[in-house]
């Protein structure tokens, strides 16, 4: 049943957990993900996301119209916050290859919100894939990883627009230093290991309610219709 839609939340559960586990060594053993690692799994878990997102669109079919709704504000939401991505990262560039502009005062605010806001707003976008996928327990440890969130998004975003002329002079004098600047704020990124075992949690609980054809009631309370089968 729902073979796609299974195989997508097997994928972001897998992901999650991955996460969950690199975090919280991180934080046991003091280490961050600077340098080619912290790249390579920036990678993975950009990819694992796309996968997820792909397999949920390939299946939209296998639930109901809520379902398919759901589908498109997540490739929506995923629309934003790529765009708040290069938001950030568009006049980053920008002021580091152009030596001779003078750096605005309202950049490091521009960059840091739109820093934080991208890093949410993916947080976002789990939670509108599998929020009706859930029973109430479900739902509200999807709302605790989403509040465990919030703090480190605050926190990595405020250094990043605090840090932004400095990181901007030393890409214009010295580009191979600027890993070991952001070094710091990438190890804030190690506190995401609650949220991320939360989410692994909330997307176990969604798959294991899909499998057995289990779908929340509808707001007018009356009992859902059964997801159909495949041949």
């Amino acid at each position: 049943m729902a073979p796609n839609l299974r195989l997508s939340l097997t994928i972001f559960t897998i992901g999650f957990a991955i996460e969950a586990g690199v975090n919280a060594y991180d934080i046991l053993t003091g280490s961050s993900r600077g340098g080619a690692a912290g790249e390579t799994l920036f990678i993975a878990g950009a990819v694992a996301t796309l996968l997820g997102v792909l397999f949920l669109t390939l299946g939209r079919h296998e639930w109901n119209e809520v379902h398919r709704t759901r589908v498109h504000h997540a490739h929506l939401t995923l629309l934003v916050t790529v765009l708040l991505a290069l938001a950030a990262a568009g006049p980053i560039a920008y002021y580091a290859y152009m030596s001779a502009v003078a750096i605005p005062s309202w950049l490091a605010y521009e960059v840091g919100a739109a820093v934080g806001a991208s890093l949410f707003l993916s947080f976002i976008l789990y939670a509108i894939i599998v929020y009706h996928l859930l029973g109430t327990a479900g739902r509200a440890i999807l709302i605790l990883a989403l509040l465990a969130a919030v703090p480190v998004v605050g926190i990595v975003g405020y250094h990043i627009a605090g840090d932004i002329p400095t990181y901007l002079t030393t890409v214009r004098s010295s580009p191979t230093k600027l890993a070991a600047l952001i070094e710091p704020v990438v190890s804030y990124l190690s506190y995401m290991f609650l949220a991320y075992s939360l989410f692994a949690v909330a997307f176990l609980d969604a798959h294991r309610r899909v499998a057995r054809g289990l779908e929340p009631p509808t707001p007018d309370g009356s009992p859902p219709a059964a997801p159909p089968s495949t041949s």
